[in-house]
């Protein structure tokens, strides 16, 4: 990973200018970086395109803490929507380079026409069309990148993506112990680079399921002290975090796992006794916290009252009822949480829907939430082959947008990595002769 950092020296010196003229001289960064995100597509940059668009959705999650105006990253916000326009138009204009439209997309065709015809619906209809657009273009996109970088760049583009990954958690650790201010909310919780602690939950849980992934399909190979460093960053950012849904998360995937390596019909027995044993399986996680002393740490008391998520699912299905079929469009979660924000906290809930299921139901109705969790389970289920891996991946996401809605939008730091793990199991993405390799990094340093 060092060596990675060393042949990207003037890469990650870019991004990092682009960061400090972007919080010290923000209106500069409106002009420079459209324009440096053009250049690398002009100039067929793609892996260098890809990257930045993943760290500029990682940054427009971002939300500052009181007092810390100087990291203040409002123009990642303002910027992020040029990176579905970006990828689709350089992929349009270079699409004989690119292979054949992903299986991915395709199967999410359906869902694609019900949630254009729930615009009829909407009620902010500039909104709903702007993040339909977004959610299209990023869902074609994201696997056309990942499958040509895979084939153009083999284990280079793996070993420089996760590198990437977990710089950017080593940096949030930074940012906790030198600078607090930044990197710990005001009562105590870490949230590192995130904009909150559940946030960095939800990205630790894709950022061990694809190291998990790239390693099982031989994608890059990591040295021991480099999983060592990997894993000690993952566990020290997920329990300093505190996110209850990430532990769980990554704990599901984890079992469901190793008892795939036996056998996937074994793992298949054990989720389902999880599920049909679950209210059990929860009081007894319950007294093993308060027999150990750890209630405190894992906020025992807001578990048994469902961190006041209960109240916004109950006031959400409420109103599904008026957009049961199709949905009011995507968006229409928001348009119906925020104007009643205010009652919904004095009865103990912030935040939205906090609910994927609920949150996909709102905006494309029971079709589009069938149509969706259809196409998933069909690119997950016909990738399998000899290899079931697909099953955990299935049982910790489903498990993880229970409590969180990131799966209803698209341009955040969890979709792309979301899409990144769905596009290795649809597109059968497998290790790269080395020697193939090792041309490629011949070509990647003469071109830088």
């Amino acid at each position: 990973m060092k060596e990675t950092y060393v042949q990207n020296t003037q890469f990650i010196t870019l991004l990092i200018l682009i960061y400090v003229i972007g919080v010290w001289f923000e209106p500069i960064v409106y002009l420079l970086f459209p324009f440096v995100f053009g250049m690398f597509g002009l100039k067929k940059r793609f892996l260098e395109l890809f990257i930045t668009s993943f760290w500029l959705l990682i940054l427009s999650d971002y939300v500052p803490v009181s007092g810390a105006t100087f990291a203040d990253l409002k123009f990642a916000k303002t910027l992020k929507p040029l990176i579905p326009i970006f990828l689709f138009g350089f992929y349009f204009i270079n699409r004989d380079k690119f292979p054949s439209v992903s299986k991915l997309f395709t199967r999410l065709i359906p869902f694609f026409l019900i949630a254009l015809i729930a615009l009829k619906y909407s009620i902010n209809l500039d909104v709903g069309i702007k993040k339909y657009i977004s959610f299209v273009l990023m869902y074609f996109s994201i696997p056309m990148f990942v499958n040509y970088l895979h084939i153009s760049y083999g284990e280079y583009f793996w070993k420089l993506l996760f590198t990437f990954i977990i710089g950017m958690l080593f940096i949030g650790i930074l940012l906790g112990i030198f600078i607090p201010e930044i990197g710990i909310l005001s009562g105590g919780r870490f949230k590192g680079i995130l904009g909150n602690p559940n946030a960095l939950g939800i990205f630790l849980n894709l950022t061990f399921i694809l190291w998990i992934v790239i390693k099982e399909f031989n994608l890059a190979y990591f040295s021991q002290k480099e999983n060592l460093f990997i894993i000690v960053v993952i566990l020290v950012s997920l329990f300093w975090c505190g996110s209850r849904n990430g532990m769980m998360s990554i704990f599901l995937f984890y079992l469901t796992y190793r008892f795939v390596k036996i056998h996937w019909a074994i793992a298949v027995v054990v989720v389902i006794s999880v599920i049909v044993f679950q209210d059990l399986i929860f009081s007894i996680f319950i007294e093993f916290l308060k027999f150990f002393q750890l209630s405190d740490y894992f906020r025992v008391d807001t578990i048994e009252k469902g961190s006041g998520r209960k109240v916004a699912w109950v006031f959400a299905w409420q109103e599904i009822q008026k957009y049961f079929f199709i949905g009011g469009s995507f968006g229409h979660d928001e348009n119906v949480m925020r104007p009643n924000y205010y009652w919904l906290e004095r009865l103990g809930h912030n935040g939205g829907v906090h609910n994927s299921y609920l949150s996909m139901w709102f905006d494309t109705g029971v079709i589009g939430l069938v149509f969706y969790y259809l196409s998933l389970l069909i690119n997950v289920f016909k990738s399998l082959g000899s290899n079931y891996i697909g099953l955990a991946f299935l049982v910790s996401i489903l498990f993880n947008i229970n409590y969180e809605s990131w799966l209803v939008a698209s341009l955040n730091p969890f979709t792309i990595l979301f899409l990144i793990i769905l596009t290795i199991f649809v597109e059968q993405l497998n290790g790269f002769a080395s020697e193939m390799d090792s041309q490629n990094l011949d070509i990647i340093n003469v071109e830088n």
